[in-house]
């Protein structure tokens, strides 16, 4: 007799898989003051929401139609493509029902991108995928802000079948399992920025699968994954030039530091303030989760 898998929100809720059906999950925009000659592609991480509820999922995704990076872009772009997973699971299953498979996504951002020069980025899940789909369309520059470079160790994990159901799901999916890993993709690495955090577990674990692959490695002394940075910096970070981007190639840094050398202390001050306001709207998520079960 066949077990059906246990329930898990981010795959199996009827409302995450309602917009999975019926939105795009991808947005493009333009930049008519730009040279037609660069297009970005921008995927979000599995930060997308948080928690993996219906609350949340309203509020980032129905309410807010949140896109990551939206408001950090690379100037000189001309054609912007934001992307997001709203099930949260590496873009195993797509962004849609039509571009249900990073077979499908490559297909559709291979036309999409016909004609300019690409730069591909992400953190965390979106920048395993802008390795892996960067690499497949040749793309000038990848930014991966501690993005995994394989997945399939998180099969080990205890709670994996819930917090990574699809992951799970299909680990005896031969389409699908040459997608468990990035690194195997990387034909280019020196197109490749890899901004690491030293201090985070799971990115040293992850740090250490492309030791001996040579991409453009960015060290900061921090345990934070995701940006390892104050995401104040981020529009001065995206916009970087080639040769400063180089120029950061192998070092190894504080935050605060850096954050000081790239925006100064106003911006810095200004980002400090940021993550304040992120974990406040964290508790606000909470209170009224507490209230609804409260008054239910």
């Amino acid at each position: 007799m066949e077990i059906k898998p246990p329930f898990v929100f981010q795959a199996d809720a009827e409302i995450v898989n309602d917009v999975y059906e019926n939105h795009p999950n991808y947005l493009i925009e333009y930049n008519e003051n730009a040279v037609k000659e660069y297009c970005i592609v921008y995927f979000a991480s599995n930060d997308l929401y948080y928690p993996n509820n219906e609350i949340a999922f309203s509020e980032s995704v129905i309410k807010k139609n949140r896109f990551e990076w939206y408001g950090n872009r690379i100037n000189y772009g001309y054609k912007h493509i934001f992307l997001r997973d709203i099930k949260k699971q590496w873009y195993l299953t797509g962004i849609n029902a039509t571009l249900n498979c990073p077979a499908a996504l490559f297909d559709f951002l291979r036309e999409e991108t016909m004609g300019y020069k690409t730069i591909f980025l992400g953190s965390s899940a979106g920048g395993f995928i802008s390795v892996i789909l960067g690499q497949l369309i040749n793309a000038e520059r990848i930014y991966t802000f501690n993005g995994q470079f394989e997945i399939l160790s998180l099969l080990n994990e205890s709670n994996a079948e819930m917090i990574d159901p699809i992951l799970f799901r299909n680990k005896n999916n031969e389409v699908l399992l040459p997608y468990y890993n990035a690194a195997n993709f990387i034909t280019n690495p020196s197109t490749v920025y890899y901004f690491h955090s030293n201090k985070s577990t799971w990115d040293i674990e992850q740090n250490e699968l492309v030791k001996q692959i040579p991409v453009n490695r960015i060290s900061f002394i921090t345990s934070n994954h995701g940006v390892p940075f104050l995401k104040s910096n981020l529009p001065v970070v995206l916009n970087l030039s080639l040769g400063q981007l180089k120029e950061l190639s192998g070092k190894t840094m504080h935050p605060l530091f850096f954050s000081l050398k790239m925006v100064g202390l106003l911006k810095t001050l200004e980002g400090l303030k940021s993550i304040v306001q992120f974990a406040l709207n964290k508790v606000y998520i909470k209170t009224i989760q507490k209230w609804k079960k409260k008054n239910q």
